[in-house]
């Protein structure tokens, strides 16, 4: 296998695995918004991340919600183009059985959970889809 065949290979399967990551948590985030419990919530937290790569920042949000039992859980999202202040509300659904891992604030007025991943896991899926069908007709295997 030469070298160009390997960085096809690779990059092929990375882009597979961040697709399937992406599509796994949109499956999520819409189960959740057709069949998890409802809960007033707020953004705890906005800060900006810095990315060291290119010296960019990005913000990064926390938001919060209270159980029925009055258990505080906090949870990171991805709101989309707008995002939210400290202390502005937003309405979570989250599973009961795990709301610390399976919390999103996607609804009816925000979709930015959703669409933030598929902007970014169907074209990688694209790429990946590309870069393994190109390397498998040049092996003679497709």
């Amino acid at each position: 296998m030469t070298a160009m065949e390997t960085a096809f290979l690779l990059a092929g399967l990375a882009g597979a695995i961040v697709c399937v990551l992406c599509l796994r948590r949109v499956l999520i985030v819409i189960r959740l918004v057709m069949r998890g419990e409802r809960a007033d919530g707020w953004c705890a937290k906005r800060e900006m991340f810095r990315a060291t790569s290119n010296n960019s920042s990005h913000p990064q949000f926390t938001f919060a919600f209270r159980t029925p039992d009055g258990e505080l859980v906090e949870f990171k999202d991805r709101p989309g183009a707008f995002g939210y202040g400290e202390g502005e509300p937003v309405r979570v659904c989250y599973d009961p059985a795990r709301p610390r891992k399976r919390a999103t604030i996607a609804g009816p007025d925000t979709w930015g959970p959703v669409y933030v991943r598929l902007f970014v896991g169907l074209p990688l899926g694209l790429v990946s889809y590309l870069a393994l069908i190109s390397l498998a007709r040049h092996r003679g295997l497709a």
